[in-house]
C-alpha cells in the first residue's frame, strides 16, 4: 500500500482493541514472533502481504473509506512542527519517524474503550517492549540519567516515537544501561497529551533488590484491597536497541490517569515524598521537619507548597495535646492513612512512610481538602524491621510517630488493623503468588542481566510464600487482637 493510505490503515489497526488485533493476527505470525523475542530480541520487522491485508481489513472494517471532513484550521506559523501531516504525495517516503507510527492515542479524541488499559496489567502473559534510543540520547542518558532523552517504544506490535525516556532509582536500585536499569516512559514529553491508551506515564522496576521477582504483584494487590488508592502491574520482557535487558514489572505511575480512577475529583495537587537525592545526601521528607517546599509538584496547580505547610502546621500545633488527633484530622484523610499503615506493616515496607518517610504520595482530594497518601515504590518489602533498625512500635513517619502517643488515634489504628486483616486474604494471596510464579519462571530465570542467582530466588520466592501464609498470625500477636 502507498504510505498515505497504509498511514490511515495503522492509525485504524491501533484504534482497535487488543482483542480484536490479536483475533485478527495470524497464529503462526504469533507463534514466529514468540519464538524470536524469546531468544534475542527482535531487531526488525517484516512486511509481506499478510501485513497489507490486516491493514486494509483494519482501514475498511472500521468504515474509515469515507471522506474526512475538510480541514479548517490556520495553515501553521513559521517554524511550527508539521511532522505527520497527510499532505500532497503520498507515495513519498515520510519525513520522519513520527509519519509512519501509530497516532498518539488522547483521551479527548478517542472512544472510551480504547483507553481501556487493563490488559496493560493483567498477569495472564508478559507483554514485549522494545525501546529505541538515538546515540545523542544514550549519550544524554549517561550524562543526566534522570532526565528525560527521546526515544521510541514498540509495545507488543504497538509503536511509538517521540517518547520521553529516562532512568529511575536512586540507592539501592539505580543501574545505568550497562546494567539492569529502572525506565521511566513518559509518553507526553515531547508531543503534547500523547497517552498510551489514556497512559501518560509507565515504570519499568528491574527487580534488581526483590530476588523473588514478585513483590510489587502482591503487595499493589494488598493495598488496592484494603482500600488504599494503589498502582497496578504487569509483566514484561524489555529490549534496548535490540539488547535483551530482562523480565521487568511493569507498574501504573500515579499521575492524573490515576488519580481518574480513584478519586471522584482528580483536579487536586498531587506530591511525591520521596528522599530528595543530590549524589552525595539522602534528605527523606516529612511533615513538620522544614522540608515542606521539597515535595516535588507532579499534578495539580502550583500553590508554592500551602496545602503541605497546612498539613506541617497543624502537626506541630496540636503536638502533645489531647486535640492532636482531631487538629490533623481536618488536613489529613485519618481512615485511610491508618489502612495505608496498617497494610506497611503487614507488607513489612521499610522503605514507605511509615518507617523511613520515603516511597509514598501526597494528594489533597478536593472533595473534602484533606491530605492522602498513596504507596509507591515496594521494591524493600517483606522485610523485618530489625533488618533496618527500625521498630513498628516506634515509627519513624511523623504522623504515625504523634499517632502511637496519643491514645485516640492509637486505638484507631487498632481497629484499622483489625479491618485489615479480613481484608488480607492470605489464601489468595498465596494464589496470586503462585499464579504469577509460574508465569515469570522460564523469563526470570533466564533473565540476563539479573543480579541474583537462581537459588537466590527460589530460596527468596519460598521465604515471601511463607510470609504471606503466616503474616496474619504476627499481626494479630503485635496488636492483641
Amino acid at each position: 500500500m502507498g504510505s498515505g493510505t497504509e498511514l490511515k490503515a495503522r492509525q485504524v489497526w491501533a484504534r482497535l482493541p487488543p482483542l480484536v488485533r490479536y483475533t485478527l493476527t495470524p497464529p503462526e505470525a504469533r507463534l514466529q514472533k514468540r519464538a524470536t523475542m524469546g531468544d534475542i530480541g527482535r531487531t526488525g520487522s517484516s512486511r509481506g502481504s499478510w501485513y497489507d491485508d490486516r491493514m486494509m481489513l483494519a482501514f475498511l472494517s472500521i468504515g474509515c473509506t469515507s471522506p474526512e471532513p475538510p480541514d479548517t484550521s490556520a495553515p501553521p506559523e513559521d517554524g511550527a512542527d508539521t511532522a505527520g501531516a497527510d499532505t500532497a504525495g503520498a507515495d513519498t517516503p515520510p519525513s520522519s519517524p513520527q509519519d509512519t507510527a501509530a497516532p498518539p492515542l488522547q483521551e479527548d479524541t478517542i472512544e472510551d474503550q480504547v483507553l481501556e488499559d487493563d490488559w496493560i496489567f493483567a498477569h495472564t502473559s508478559i507483554h514485549e517492549i522494545e525501546i529505541t534510543l538515538p546515540q545523542e540520547s544514550l549519550d544524554s542518558l549517561s550524562a543526566e540519567p534522570y532526565s528525560y532523552a527521546i526515544g521510541s517504544v514498540l509495545f507488543n506490535d504497538e509503536p511509538m516515537t517521540d517518547i520521553g525516556v529516562r532512568l529511575r532509582g536512586k540507592i539501592g536500585s539505580f543501574r545505568d544501561l550497562s546494567g539492569k536499569p529502572k525506565l521511566k516512559l513518559d509518553f507526553n514529553q515531547y508531543i503534547e497529551d500523547q497517552r498510551f491508551y489514556g497512559l501518560e506515564t509507565l515504570s519499568l522496576n528491574n527487580s534488581i533488590v526483590d530476588c523473588s521477582f514478585l513483590k510489587e504483584h502482591v503487595g499493589y494487590a494488598l493495598f488496592a484491597a484494603a482500600d488504599v488508592p494503589a498502582s497496578r502491574t504487569g509483566l514484561a520482557r524489555v529490549w534496548v536497541n535490540g539488547e535483551p535487558y530482562g523480565l521487568y514489572t511493569i507498574v501504573e505511575v500515579p499521575d492524573d490517569r490515576f488519580l481518574k480512577r480513584h478519586y471522584a475529583d482528580p483536579d487536586g495537587n498531587l506530591y511525591d515524598g520521596k528522599y530528595v537525592w543530590d549524589g552525595v545526601t539522602a534528605t527523606l521528607l516529612d511533615f513538620a521537619m522544614g522540608y515542606d517546599t521539597l515535595f516535588q509538584l507532579e499534578e495539580g496547580e502550583d500553590v508554592g507548597h500551602a496545602d503541605i505547610t497546612a498539613v506541617s502546621n497543624a502537626i506541630s500545633a496540636a503536638a502533645g495535646t489531647s486535640e492532636w488527633y482531631a487538629t490533623t484530622g481536618a488536613v489529613i484523610d485519618w481512615p485511610l492513612l491508618h489502612r495505608l499503615w496498617a497494610v506497611e506493616q503487614w507488607l513489612g515496607q521499610n522503605d514507605g512512610y511509615g518507617l523511613n518517610t520515603n516511597n509514598y504520595r501526597v494528594y489533597f482530594d478536593p472533595s473534602d481538602g484533606r491530605a492522602d497518601l498513596i504507596p509507591w515504590d515496594l521494591d524493600y518489602t517483606f522485610l523485618y524491621d530489625s533488618d533496618w533498625g527500625r521498630s513498628w512500635q516506634y515509627p519513624y513517619g511523623t504522623l504515625f510517630y504523634y499517632c502511637i502517643l496519643d491514645s485516640t488515634c492509637a486505638e484507631a489504628q487498632k481497629a484499622a488493623v483489625s479491618e485489615i486483616l479480613k481484608a488480607a486474604d492470605s489464601a489468595a494471596l498465596v494464589s496470586r503468588f503462585d499464579s504469577i510464579a509460574a508465569i515469570i519462571d522460564s523469563d526470570a530465570r533466564s533473565d540476563p542481566r539479573r543480579e541474583c542467582s537462581e537459588s537466590s530466588m527460589d530460596s527468596e520466592q519460598v521465604r515471601v510464600r511463607a510470609w504471606l501464609e503466616g503474616q496474619n498470625a504476627v499481626i494479630q500477636s503485635f496488636w492483641g487482637l
